[in-house]
């Protein structure tokens, strides 16, 4: 807590009962070449969750756990709103996750300080719950914003994308209901996944639409024979196998309402969020994950 220039490097956590890297009120942090071990049906068993933090950098992991693999978060309902600290400027790249309860990379649902400034890329998830997920809930206040998510592989995932408005669980009785959270410009492209559940599940908020909500170049191979559930969501898709919800068809022929990532992400020298995957290299990845 409250510490700056933080590195944390080739180490292996093996069955912690609670979260396993957690830095919180930190800034210029740097978390690279980890493997966190935990059994798949174990609850609360999170991977690495920056908290209320700045200048994040997580690369070249491996999580094989019984909930989120990586997970960003800022405060919970009232006293998120009150510390007011948000997490921003965080960096991902090169993640290989699996988990049993969990997301690939998730955002919230404790996001009351604000969470903005978020790239990652180069993702890899298995035999998992959730790909990619964000989560809130009335009560939470705060804002998800500028988030960009790109190049994803898949395999044997639940659901691919899942934006959640009413996650539900609060601390104690005395939060503001009407304290609604804002959730936009979030971008999520180059993203291939076999043997799929389902593609997503994009679910806002009563009198609180989620804007700005970008999929774009996605190909999933999925089970379900209704893909999309879509509510209360508006933004734009292009590319999108099997066809996105009716929400993100936008007319717009131009995608200026998306989010695009902004200027690298960096943190530190060995930042290395340039490197991005070509679209051949990802499904050659892909392949490598099915045959494990």
């Amino acid at each position: 807590m409250y510490s700056t220039n933080v590195v944390i490097s080739n180490l292996t956590f093996k069955n912690s009962p609670f979260w396993n890297i957690h830095p919180v009120y930190c800034s210029q942090v740097i978390v690279e070449h980890i493997t966190i071990l935990a059994p798949l049906n174990s609850p609360n068993t999170d991977g690495i969750n920056p908290d209320s933090s700045t200048n994040v950098c997580i690369s070249h992991c491996y999580v094989r756990n019984g909930d989120d693999v990586v997970v960003i978060k800022s405060g919970w309902d009232e006293y998120g709103i009150s510390f007011a600290q948000p997490s921003s400027n965080i960096s991902i790249s090169n993640i290989t996750g699996e988990t049993g309860g969990g997301a690939g990379i998730a955002i919230g649902s404790e996001m009351s300080g604000g969470i903005s400034e978020v790239r990652a890329e180069g993702i890899r998830i298995v035999n998992s719950l959730h790909g990619i997920r964000i989560k809130t809930a009335p009560g939470r206040g705060g804002y998800v914003r500028n988030v960009y998510i790109a190049d994803v592989s898949m395999h044997n995932v639940s659901m691919a994308i899942r934006i959640n408005g009413n996650y539900g669980e609060h601390p104690d009785n005395n939060y503001d209901k009407n304290a609604l959270p804002i959730i936009s410009n979030i971008t999520i492209e180059n993203v291939v996944g076999v043997d799929v559940g389902v593609a997503g599940i994009l679910e806002g908020i009563e009198g609180d639409n989620f804007s700005s909500i970008c999929i774009s170049n996605v190909s999933l191979s999925v089970r379900s024979r209704h893909p999309w559930n879509c509510s209360l969501i508006q933004g734009y898709s292009n590319s999108v196998t099997p066809e996105s919800c009716e929400q993100l068809r936008t007319d717009c022929e131009e995608t200026s309402i998306c989010y695009d990532g902004g200027s690298s992400l960096a943190v530190g020298s060995r930042a290395s969020i340039h490197n991005k995957p070509s679209a051949n290299i990802l499904l050659n990845s892909l392949l490598q994950l099915v045959s494990l």
